[in-house]
């Protein structure tokens, strides 16, 4: 801890620049975290320690790791402290359509996949309609567990249409991008995607894969993608772990 604090001390806030105390506060214990300065697990300073390093008051302290923890970079924990979080998985919802796989591995984590079922099964009703096929028609299931640096992250289940990719059932991929499968062996170039973002509560057999507890929140978003021609080729449904996902969203004025 005093070696923590040594650290912080050697960058205080600007007085005299017009960023509120709290705004400067947080953006050091970034810095502090984005250069490995802080690492994950590492336990900040108690409040009037970073009230004495800062020169602010316990409400300026407070309100800047109230944001932080907000973004994922802190958790505190009742009666214990603040520490430095677990990094969280980071996707963007209005970006290239990369795909799970080839996103983690850019942003330099390691993706792994557990196949739980793969299958060909007769399409739903949902299923069908997100699709465009008759119901009761082949398609291909895929029910994925998806790891980020051998942590459970994502639960999807995935369809796509039989007629368009025979044989993907026989195909392992655990260490493979399935968008990447389609545009090289199928010629399927996928070119654009519809999301819908909603919440739900883990039921046990999620909890259990998730290691967590029944109840505790999921994101979920369901996802049909297309060729340019308009021709759907996937529909999944995925559930996010509530507490190790963060969504990006890219906004643009229209005028």
């Amino acid at each position: 801890m005093p070696e923590i604090a040594s650290v912080l001390e050697q960058s205080p806030i600007n007085f005299n620049d017009p960023l509120p105390y709290y705004v400067q506060v947080k953006n050091r214990l970034r810095e502090s975290i984005a250069d490995g300065t802080l690492r994950q697990g590492d336990q900040l300073p108690g409040e009037p320690t970073l009230c004495r390093i800062f020169s602010v008051s316990r409400t300026v302290i407070r309100q800047a790791l109230a944001e932080l923890e907000l973004e994922g970079l802190v958790s505190r924990k009742k009666g214990i402290g603040t520490f430095i979080a677990r990094p969280h998985a980071i996707e963007r919802l209005s970006a290239n359509l990369t795909g799970f796989y080839r996103d983690m591995k850019i942003r330099g984590l390691t993706p792994f996949t557990r196949v739980l079922h793969q299958e060909i099964v007769p399409a739903d009703q949902q299923v069908a309609q997100q699709l465009q096929l008759q119901p009761g028609a082949a398609v291909v299931r895929l029910h994925r567990l998806r790891f980020v640096n051998h942590e459970p992250i994502v639960l999807t289940d995935t369809y796509l249409p039989g007629v368009l990719v025979p044989g993907l059932e026989n195909v392992d991929f655990s260490r493979i991008s399935l968008y990447q499968w389609l545009e090289q062996e199928y010629g399927l170039v996928l070119a654009r995607g519809h999301r819908i973002i909603g919440a739900a509560s883990a039921s046990t057999y999620q909890a259990d894969l998730f290691h967590i507890q029944p109840g505790d929140p999921l994101i979920v978003i369901q996802n049909t993608t297309c060729t340019a021609d308009g021709t759907p080729v996937e529909y999944y449904t995925g559930l996010y772990r509530g507490d190790r996902n963060i969504f990006e969203v890219e906004m643009i004025r229209q005028r």
